[in-house]
């Protein structure tokens, strides 16, 4: 696996969903979603992402993001996350 395209990648994505703001993360709360992108050089990625509370319910939401090629890498993805409070 390309780690560098592999955390540009999974950097996209995770900026995309903070993008989409707090109340809509607060809605997507215990959801975990996956799927598999293929990068314009043909490297195949599955990217896995959950919203969870980072402390208790009404405060900051945090988005886990994880990224593998199916390989070794499955067992120990490469792994982001974002805060993102009521604010923005």
């Amino acid at each position: 696996m390309d780690r560098e395209e592999a955390a540009s990648v999974l950097a996209t994505h995770l900026d995309r969903l903070e993008a989409e703001g707090y109340d809509h993360l607060v809605a997507r709360i215990g959801d975990v979603e996956t799927f598999e992108v293929i990068t314009d050089r043909g490297a195949k990625y599955q990217l896995e992402f959950q919203t969870v509370w980072d402390f208790g319910p009404g405060g900051t939401v945090r988005i886990l993001g994880s990224i593998d090629d199916g390989g070794l890498r499955a067992v120990l993805p490469l792994s982001d996350d974002r805060l993102v409070d009521r604010a923005g």
